[in-house]
């Protein structure tokens, strides 16, 4: 007796709409690492950051931060499409970078709070 199962699509990919822009986050082993190596790598750059220059020193230096991290997650030219759809500001930029990555942070969660893994790991 034949059996087929269809699994369909099960490439990992995470999708953001921002305005007329769509991107999509496929998060491979090798990808994953290094956002997460870059993370740290950013967080070490804003806790050494010149706190005393001004406003707009601090945010291009935000900026640069920001693109460096959209540049290796997406692509080279998502930065500047990204803070084009920010109107061009700092703090929206922010902002969304900030609800990406609470977005995949949720993401990861659930997959690790799936029922699959949960009934074959648990036993």
């Amino acid at each position: 007796m034949a059996h087929t199962y269809n699994f369909g699509d099960i490439k990992d990919v995470t999708t953001f709409n921002i305005g007329d822009l769509t991107l999509e986050f496929a998060p491979s082993d090798a990808k994953s690492e290094l956002l997460a190596n870059k993370a740290i790598e950013l967080k070490e750059k804003v806790d050494q950051s010149d706190k005393s220059g001004t406003e707009w020193e601090q945010r291009k230096e935000l900026k640069s931060l920001m693109d460096d991290f959209f540049a290796l997650m997406f692509d080279e030219d998502t930065p500047e499409k990204l803070y084009d759809a920010c109107g061009q500001n700092t703090i929206t930029y922010l902002k969304l970078f900030l609800m990406m990555a609470e977005a995949l942070q949720e993401v990861n969660e659930k997959k690790q709070n799936d029922e699959t893994f949960k009934k074959y790991l648990a036993e």
